[in-house]
C-alpha cells in the first residue's frame, strides 16, 4: 500500500530517475522546454569539469539551464552534504521565480538528500580523526579503509568504490561522532523532506536485455567518441590516479586500468560494460523504494520513446500541480 503523501507544500519539485541508458537526460530537457523551467543534474559525475565524454554531457545540455554540472575540477572533492546545501538552495530559489525545478540524474544519495531529510549531514566533522584516517589510506592503501567500513557497514560499504576515500572517511567518521552507521541512520530515522512536494518519475524497463543492450551501446559510443584521450588530459593536467575520487567513476577507472597497462583494450571495454550494467541494477533496487510512496510514478519504457515517455509525464505533472 502507497503512502499518502500532502500536495499542498510550497516548493513543488520534479525528479526525474531511473537506470543509466533509461533516457533521463532527454525525457528532463523536453519537460524543461515545456514547463519553462531549469534543470539540477543529480549525477556525482557530472560536477566535475572537463569529464564530458564519460558522463554523457551532451550538447542537448544547452538547449536549457542547467545546474550542478562543471562545479569543480577533477582533483577536487565533493560530497552528497555538498550536493544537498546547493542543490536545496537551488530548488527554493527556483520556485521563488515560479518555475518547478527538474532534478534529472541516477546518483541515489543525491536524490535522497532532496526527499528526505538526511540526519547524517547533521554529525559534525572531526579534523583529528579525519587526518588519521587519510594516512592509513596512504600507509596501507584505500582497500584496508573499504575494508574497515564494509565490517561496520557492509551496506553503505555497497554503495562505495574502494577508491571513493573521502567518502569512505565521511562514513567511519560519522560511526565514530555518533555511534550510529551511516545506512541505520537512514533507514531508521530518515523521514520525508517537509519543504518540498515531489513528483518522482522512475523510467524502468520490464525488459532488462532491452536496458543492457542500450547500456552496451552507450559504451561504445563513449569509445568512439574519445574517453580514452579525455582520460589521457585529465590525468596529465590535473595528475590523477587511480586513488582521485574523479577517477572513482564507472568508464574512467577502467581506462585508467588501461592507460596503465593492467588490462587491454578489449578487456576495458567490457570492463565497462559489465560494471555500467552492475551499476544499472543497483539503481533500478535502491529507486524502487520510491515506489512505496504516492508520489512516485514508474514510466515503462520498453515500448515508449523519449517523446511519448515525457508527454505521459507532462499529464501527470499538470494534473498534480494544478498547471
Amino acid at each position: 500500500m502507497k503512502k499518502m503523501w500532502r500536495n499542498i507544500l510550497k516548493n513543488r519539485l520534479i525528479v526525474i530517475t531511473g537506470p543509466t541508458a533509461s533516457g533521463k537526460s532527454d525525457i528532463a530537457i523536453n519537460l524543461a522546454k515545456s514547463l519553462e523551467s531549469q534543470i539540477i543534474s543529480a549525477d556525482s559525475q557530472q560536477v566535475y569539469r572537463y569529464m564530458n565524454i564519460g558522463t554523457n554531457k551532451t550538447e542537448d545540455i544547452f538547449e536549457v539551464d542547467h545546474f550542478m554540472i562543471d562545479l569543480i575540477n577533477p582533483d577536487q572533492p565533493f560530497s552528497v552534504e555538498d550536493f544537498s546545501r546547493e542543490a536545496r538552495s537551488l530548488v527554493k530559489k527556483i520556485n521563488d521565480n515560479n518555475r518547478i525545478p527538474i532534478v534529472a540524474g541516477g546518483t541515489g544519495f543525491y536524490i535522497d538528500s532532496l526527499i528526505y531529510e538526511m540526519n547524517y549531514g547533521q554529525v559534525k566533522k572531526d579534523q583529528g580523526y579525519r587526518n588519521e584516517l587519510q594516512a592509513l589510506a596512504i600507509d596501507k592503501g584505500n582497500e584496508f579503509l573499504y575494508k574497515r567500513l564494509s565490517e561496520i557497514d557492509p551496506e553503505t560499504a555497497k554503495r562505495y568504490h574502494p577508491n571513493e576515500v573521502n567518502r569512505i572517511i565521511r562514513a567511519l567518521e560519522i560511526y565514530h561522532l555518533s555511534g550510529k552507521i551511516p545506512s541505520d541512520i537512514r533507514s531508521g530515522e530518515r523521514k520525508l523532506n517537509d519543504n518540498i512536494n515531489p513528483l518522482v518519475f522512475f523510467l524502468n524497463y520490464d525488459n532488462r536485455d532491452l536496458l543492457y543492450e542500450r547500456i552496451n551501446h552507450r559504451v561504445l559510443k563513449m569509445i568512439d567518441d574519445g574517453l580514452v584521450e579525455e582520460v589521457k588530459y585529465l590525468v596529465r593536467k590535473y595528475k590523477l590516479t587511480d586513488k582521485s575520487q574523479s577517477m572513482s567513476a564507472i568508464g574512467y577507472k577502467e581506462v585508467l586500468s588501461f592507460l596503465n597497462d593492467e588490462i587491454t583494450y578489449e578487456e576495458m571495454i567490457e570492463l565497462i560494460q559489465k560494471n555500467t550494467r552492475h551499476y544499472a541494477k543497483r539503481q533500478i533496487t535502491w529507486m524502487k523504494k520510491y515506489l512505496d510512496y504516492g508520489f512516485t510514478h514508474e514510466i515503462k519504457m520498453d515500448k515508449l520513446t523519449k517523446d511519448d515517455a515525457s508527454d505521459i509525464i507532462l499529464s501527470i505533472i499538470k494534473g498534480a500541480y494544478d498547471l
